[in-house]
């Protein structure tokens, strides 16, 4: 039984208007065509895009982590400048590793453990495999695949699948496994799970691959650099995980699912899974370049959780800034690396994001995509940098308000109190206005970010959003009527949406700024 994923027609591919399906090889091969790769879901496109990120370095040589700052920087303007992937170097690595990347291969079959069909006493069902349907004793309600009726999976979608597993997979039990006598049914996070992720997006597949390899330097730990289909020989699951060094350790070397894939007869789609532990020591910590990080009270940092309520612009500032001063953020790895590029190819980069809203655990709330305008070079000027943080802070401190204001009108109406002093009644929740305000208020309020970002005008921005919650205050309320009562508190409550201005004495550094950056 053979999946080749270098030539099986697999990845959905674009070039302008035009979509075809090609294979791993031919995908490198014509990478300079290519407009860009439209993979779903979108946490398996975040894993696809670490993958190919790996071939990618392996095939120019910027996996060299022996090669300093500037060396670096230098090999990847000639590989920009030559426009293409090398046909020789392409062909020499996958002629490496082949027989690797083929999904249903009897010994290594790609990113599987092909042991688990004895180690394994249970399988987990295909359903488990696609996050998206019900499994076990979860409720069916926007897919009706149940554990007594499983439509098999073709295998050109599972392998999104199996990546989403990977990256994205959750902690806590699962199917049991036994080797060499020890057993268990827990297994911990995938590397990337809950987080949002961010990667330049180019005008062809080559160049948002070569801008997207971060500096091979920044992944030396002093381990082996290996991605699983790189490795002479099965890891050890009762051993200690290899320390992730180098790209192909960090981007592809932290999984801590094992999964093998169940193929058809006819070879064509995935009918059954395993998925369980991979490791029973604990992992080794690594940062991922595509990540923003933020700091705790500790003063430890943290990768940055996704969130499917939180727009992409309200980001924008942590792609730009090294370090933001309200909750001390540090830009992607990756995004850092590329002002060397400001004179090229950084005027028309874009930034994709993938997230993946989730806990930590077993629940999958939702995914989300997003794509920035052509912005990037904004970061070579701090001032304007600066100043697009400052206008994102704005907006969100006038929300903030906005949203004490609408909860204590709501209190204010449904308590007897009438607003004067502390709440009468216990049971009075905050009620539905504040979330309706915030799903108003965040819609308008990008419209206004992107416009003033673009004018490079920052000045007087919380005038803008003032007058946009006010807007939003006056809607909600709406629906309050015109009794006296009604009226008196949301004319009370209206003035603590002004208090979003900063304190005199405490201006901003966007009140310093002038008209124009």
């Amino acid at each position: 039984m053979s999946y080749d994923l270098l030539t099986r027609p697999w990845l959905s591919v674009r070039t302008g208007d035009v979509r075809e399906e090609i294979g791993l090889r031919e995908l490198f091969e014509r990478a300079h065509e290519l407009t860009d790769i439209e993979a779903s879901p979108p946490p398996g496109a975040s894993g696809l895009w670490r993958v190919l990120t790996v071939i990618a370095a392996r095939v120019t040589g910027l996996d060299d982590m022996t090669l300093s700052d500037y060396e670096w920087g230098e090999r990847q303007a000639e590989v920009l400048e030559r426009g293409a992937f090398d046909q020789e170097a392409v062909e020499k690595y996958f002629g490496k590793h082949e027989g690797r990347f083929d999904l249903f291969d009897a010994g290594r079959p790609w990113l599987q453990d092909p042991r688990l069909r004895e180690e394994c006493k249970g399988r987990s069902g295909v359903n488990k495999l696609v996050m998206s349907r019900p499994a076990g004793n979860n409720q069916v309600w926007f897919n009706h695949a149940t554990a007594l009726d499983p439509p098999p999976v073709p295998a050109s979608e599972a392998v999104f699948h199996l990546l989403t597993q990977l990256y994205y997979g959750p902690s806590g039990q699962c199917t049991p496994r036994v080797v060499s006598g020890t057993s268990g049914g827990n297994s911990k996070a995938g590397p990337l799970r809950r987080t949002i992720s961010f990667h330049p997006l180019g005008r062809t597949v080559f160049e948002s691959l070569v801008a997207g390899i971060p500096p091979a330097y920044l992944c030396d730990s002093g381990g082996a650099d290996l991605a699983p289909w790189e490795a002479e020989e099965l890891p050890d699951p009762l051993g200690v995980p290899p320390r992730p060094s180098g790209l192909g350790g960090v981007l592809a070397g932290r999984f801590q699912h094992a999964v093998l894939l169940e193929p058809s007869a006819d070879g064509e789609s995935v009918v059954d899974a395993w998925i369980t532990w991979a490791w029973r020591d604990r992992e080794l910590p690594a940062e991922d370049p595509y990540l923003v990080y933020q700091q705790n009270k500790e003063g430890s940092f943290y990768a940055r959780q996704a969130d499917a309520s939180r727009a992409l612009w309200r980001d924008f500032d942590s792609l730009l800034l090294e370090d933001i001063g309200d909750e001390h953020r540090r830009r992607p790895a990756v995004l850092a690396a590329l002002e060397d590029l400001r004179g090229t190819l950084l005027p028309v980069l874009r930034v994709r994001a993938f997230g993946f809203d989730q806990d930590g655990q077993t629940r999958d709330k939702e995914w989300t995509v997003g794509v920035t305008p052509a912005l990037l070079a904004l970061a070579s000027d701090i001032r304007v940098a600066r100043a697009i943080s400052d206008m994102r802070q704005a907006a969100e401190r006038v929300q903030q308000h906005l949203r004490w204001a609408l909860r204590d009108v709501w209190i204010a109406l449904n308590d007897p109190s009438n607003g004067d002093g502390k709440p009468q009644r216990k049971d009075v929740s905050e009620g539905p206005w504040p979330a309706q305000g915030a799903y108003r208020y965040w819609a308008r309020a990008e419209g206004i970010f992107w416009r003033r970002v673009r004018e490079r005008r920052f000045d007087s921005v919380v005038d803008d959003f003032l007058r946009l919650g006010l807007e939003v205050y006056d809607e909600v309320t709406d629906s309050a009527g015109s009794l006296p009562r009604a009226k008196r508190a949301i004319e009370l409550k209206r003035g603590l949406i002004y208090k979003a201005r900063a304190p005199i004495g405490k201006a901003s550094r966007t009140s310093k700024t002038k008209e124009r950056v």
